[in-house]
């Protein structure tokens, strides 16, 4: 069979700002497996390729594909939806989409009738699963993790348990995407590479998604495994620089270590940064100087709020001493840093967003974040605002990360909350030390390029564009 694997246009994750195109490696790994079983795989990522909707129709008429995988975030779900109409009206195939908007809400996703399965959480082995399935022509009830259609009927197969050995996942199938012109935002070089060594965070936070497809066991692959991939990222790809997007890598101490011992006695020196985010209360003086022995240069923590109230509302389980420490340590260690923080959560009011501008000068990191809370559809924080009547709009393409609140709160109202994000960027970086320091760290011509692109259109998009 022929398998064709499509990766939608993602510009409304943005809000207008340039995308920054990423390689999708859920899409990567899917492929990796599939190519593995000796399925004959393409790939098509259509923001990358910058495909016109007339090019999209040619390539998929000429691969002529027997089932198509389409992966989706929430606000990428109406473009996978169209993908998935031209697809259909193209050619006489088996359409699946998978990602996290499906896992969260997989009976909601299957309704458009131009999507005839879904594939719930981790997909590699349900995707192997079903492909065989549907080859062999077998009952589709015989795989676990699925959502389907049977005499207008929709069907839910039992939960697929989560994969325990994530060694035994071949690397992901970076070869088969058409362009390797990925950019990833504040890279000291242009070759940089992604990867992910674990699965799963013990967190519980209320306006996380990522915790229904992964679960919050912590599973890890081992030093060797993430070495090796890393190997080949060099010697293959010249990688300079590898991006580590773990959702928390430090969960497990000794196998930092394991990782860091590992790369030197491979005579591996490279750059990493941890653009995804660090828990504070995973990171300690030890951890932080492993990471920078690593070759470590750049970290980023999630802080979401300078309010303890917020925090304990949101089910963070972190003290605001703690996340100073981590950021005092990381600062001694000459460790870039990240902050990222979040309006809008529930209990939010004007105080507790001072609070926060107050917080983010006080640990002064070299980058602040302040996105809008983004209350996606399965999660605590979702569920209570719906129940509340403070959602605006379930329009999933307004649920980008740069995007407009979707939401309100008692105290505070969409057009507050978005005019409070404009206050904390001015705050935070029209001070003569933060210009400063800004100038100073911009120390590659690539890293400038990438700084001065994003820059100039996010403060037009934040202070003179209609939102």
């Amino acid at each position: 069979m022929k398998i064709l694997l499509i990766n939608p246009s993602s510009f409304e994750v943005y809000g207008g700002l340039p995308p920054a195109f990423q390689i999708p490696l859920g899409l990567a790994y899917i492929a990796s497996v599939t190519e593995k079983a000796d399925y004959d795989v393409e790939i098509i990522d259509i923001d990358a390729e910058n495909l016109t909707e007339q090019q999209f129709v040619k390539r998929i008429t000429e691969i002529n594909p027997d089932i198509v995988g389409i992966t989706c975030t929430t606000p990428v779900y109406s473009n996978a939806v169209k993908v998935a109409e031209i697809v259909k009206k193209t050619s006489n195939t088996v359409t699946v989409l998978g990602g996290i908007h499906p896992t969260l809400v997989p009976e909601e996703s299957i309704k458009p009738s131009s999507i005839d399965i879904v594939v719930k959480g981790e997909g590699e082995k349900t995707f192997l699963e079903l492909l065989k399935c549907i080859e062999t022509r077998d009952d589709l009830l015989k795989v676990n993790g699925i959502v389907f259609k049977r005499n207008d009927k929709i069907i839910t197969t039992p939960e697929r348990k989560l994969i325990l050995n994530l060694d035994e996942i071949p690397f992901p199938a970076r070869h088969l995407f058409k362009t390797q012109k990925y950019t990833y935002p504040d890279s000291l070089k242009k070759r940089t590479f992604p990867i992910i060594t674990s699965r799963g965070c013990p967190g519980r936070c209320t306006y996380c998604n990522t915790q229904y497809i992964f679960g919050h066991r912590f599973r890890f692959r081992s030093a060797k495994n993430v070495v090796e991939e890393i190997k080949l990222l060099i010697n293959k790809y010249g990688a300079e620089e590898i991006h580590i997007w773990d959702d928390n890598f430090t969960t497990n101490k000794n196998r930092v270590f394991e990782i860091r011992d590992e790369l030197k006695k491979s005579d591996i020196k490279i750059k990493f940064a941890f653009p995804n985010g660090l828990r504070a209360d995973f990171l300690n003086e030890e951890i932080l100087k492993c990471l920078k022995e690593m070759g470590t240069y750049s970290i980023a923590i999630g802080v979401e709020s300078g309010s303890q109230m917020i925090l304990n509302r949101t089910k963070k389980n972190i003290k605001l001493e703690k996340i100073q420490d981590a950021f005092k340590i990381a600062k001694k260690l000459k460790l870039e840093t990240w902050a990222f923080f979040m309006f809008g959560l529930l209990g939010e009011t004007k105080e507790t967003i001072q609070e926060t501008i107050n917080f983010a000068k006080k640990l002064d990191p070299d980058i602040a974040k302040f996105h809008i809370l983004k209350p996606y559809p399965g999660t605590e924080i979702y569920d209570e605002l719906k129940k509340n009547g403070l959602l605006l709009t379930e329009e999933y393409s307004n649920y980008g990360i740069h995007t407009p609140p979707v939401h309100k709160l008692p105290d505070l109202t969409a057009e507050e909350i978005l005019n409070w994000q404009k206050t904390a960027y001015l705050k935070f970086y029209f001070r003569f030390k933060k210009i400063f320091q800004q100038i100073y760290r911009l120390k590659s011509l690539y890293r400038i390029k990438l700084n001065l692109l994003m820059a100039f259109a996010f403060f037009k998009k934040l202070f003179f564009r209609k939102q």
